[in-house]
């Protein structure tokens, strides 16, 4: 891949460019605007710089540094497929979520549940067209890990399990988006069958209390259905509609 220029005189944007493609895996050179680029290479200037320079150059400014590389990045991923998407993903009631595309980081972001990660992965999948497709799971969290790992399966992914013990060091303690780049980024164990989840006897306590919060204590589910939910046989939501409860009367 031809390296990536940051091509331009404002101090500020040059320092956020910098930081953002060396967070992202990609090759970069700093260059003044006057010094030439590698012929068909892109670069990132001020929109000024860009009309006055021309050639691939990439208008940006300083506090739209992130949403404009990611649209430039996705842009590129549309006109040429990648050989191989990874997709990370930290576990838990909200995963983290992270892309990459033949090593480059595309996104990440904290999800609302387990099935938003598996959606955003079938959409990113068919979005992209990638030649290969892995995903790497978290070892933590093993109701959720157990949940993700079986129906990545069931879709015919590549997944693997990733101790998570080396991408915590120096993150917050709910910083599961950065987890899950460095969940994609590390090898792990190459998982080929179905695993059993197996549902500790608090996780279902737990899921009947928030049966009742979401009931407003009208109705609380039974442990048999509350294990269903558990594994992912159902939602919530469903699991309370099946037990009579209106959502729409709250």
């Amino acid at each position: 891949m031809k390296p990536l220029y940051v091509r331009t005189d404002d101090f500020r944007l040059a320092h956020r460019l910098l930081s953002e493609f060396t967070q992202r895996n990609l090759p970069v050179k700093q260059i003044s605007p006057s010094q030439p680029v590698e012929q068909g290479a892109y670069w990132f200037g001020t929109p000024e710089e860009v009309a006055s320079l021309g050639g691939r150059g990439v208008a940006v400014d300083a506090d739209s540094v992130a949403s404009t590389v990611s649209t430039w990045l996705l842009s590129r991923q549309l006109e040429s497929p990648p050989k191989r998407l990874v997709v990370g993903i930290d576990p838990g009631p909200r995963p983290g979520f992270a892309f990459l595309a033949d090593g480059v980081v595309l996104g990440k972001r904290e999800m609302e549940t387990i099935d938003d990660a598996i959606d955003s992965t079938v959409q990113l999948v068919n979005d992209i067209k990638p030649l290969e497709v892995l995903v790497r799971v978290g070892h933590g969290s093993p109701v959720h890990r157990d949940r993700l790992v079986n129906r990545m399966l069931s879709m015919g992914y590549h997944v693997e399990i990733v101790n998570e013990h080396r991408t915590s060091s120096g993150q917050p303690r709910h910083a599961h988006g950065a987890a899950a780049i460095k969940i994609a980024m590390l090898s792990g164990k190459l998982v080929h069958e179905q695993r059993d989840v197996k549902v500790t006897e608090g996780e279902l306590r737990n899921l009947q209390r928030i049966s009742r919060q979401r009931s407003k204590g009208r109705l609380s589910l039974s442990l048999e259905v509350a294990r269903r939910v558990a594994c992912g046989e159902l939602t919530m939501d469903e699991a309370l509609k099946n037990a009579g409860h209106d959502a729409s009367s709250s």
